[in-house]
């Protein structure tokens, strides 16, 4: 074997070596899923969400205690009603019981609707977004920062209230976005309990490699390397 493919084979096991050990949380199967869409006819909506209208809708949900704490993705349903797009983006953060609060945790780029008085679903991959277990989060659809955004509904089983972890939540607060960690939002549908039409998928954190083990791992296998170099020169001489 040459020095050179000696050194990748090394460069190779010690990455291997790497992954045995705790890294930082990435998310591994789902194994927890959140869905409130069996309920929903496909059709039933809570409007008007956009511009000018109601900037924030969203549900809150509860973190599953049995291991499954990081959230892999989130789903939401929305109808364009007027003849633009429904521009927003998505967002996850912890709930108080009335309002976001703390820093955001997840954002996702803009999105926006394609088709008129078709419902579209929303699908946000959050890479393993490691929460408490057992607290309550907010994840929602915010269209604040989208001046030209046009407006429309979110799916939703109508007076249902399936999942008992969370329920449906909004603010009308405008091009404001600050106003999400600052005012109390309204929950339900008209003043009743109620869900909208969302999955959300949780999965138990798994080990990846910690980057800063690399260069050590490596150099271990080189002091290897030069004692066989030394060896092999050793036996030569004699």
């Amino acid at each position: 074997m040459t020095t050179s493919a000696l050194i990748k084979k090394l460069a190779v096991t010690a990455f291997g070596a790497a992954c045995l050990t705790v890294g930082s949380a990435k998310v591994g199967y789902a194994l927890t899923v959140v869905d409130t869409t069996p309920a929903w006819n496909g059709s039933s909506s809570v409007s008007a969400f956009g511009q000018p209208n109601t900037t924030t809708y969203g549900q809150t949900f509860t973190v599953p205690v049995n291991g499954d704490n990081a959230l892999n993705s989130f789903s939401f349903f929305l109808q364009q009603a007027s003849s633009s797009a429904i521009k927003f983006a998505g967002f996850v953060t912890a709930w108080d019981g009335n309002k976001a609060t703390g820093p955001i945790l997840y954002q996702s780029g803009s999105q926006s609707t394609t088709r008129q008085n078709v419902f579209q679903a929303f699908d946000f991959a959050t890479g393993g977004l490691n929460l408490a277990a057992g607290k309550q989060y907010v994840a929602f659809l915010n269209a604040s920062n989208f001046a030209d955004s046009g407006f429309g509904s979110m799916g939703q089983p109508q007076f249902q209230n399936n999942y008992s972890g969370g329920e449906f939540v909004y603010l009308n607060n405008g091009s404001n976005f600050s106003r999400i960690t600052q005012d109390t939002w309204s929950k339900g549908f008209l003043g009743a309990d109620g869900d909208v039409a969302f999955k959300a998928s949780f999965g138990s954190p798994v080990a990846i490699p910690t980057p800063a083990l690399l260069p050590g791992l490596i150099g271990l296998g080189m002091g290897v390397l030069r004692k066989r170099k030394a060896a092999a020169t050793a036996g030569s001489e004699v």
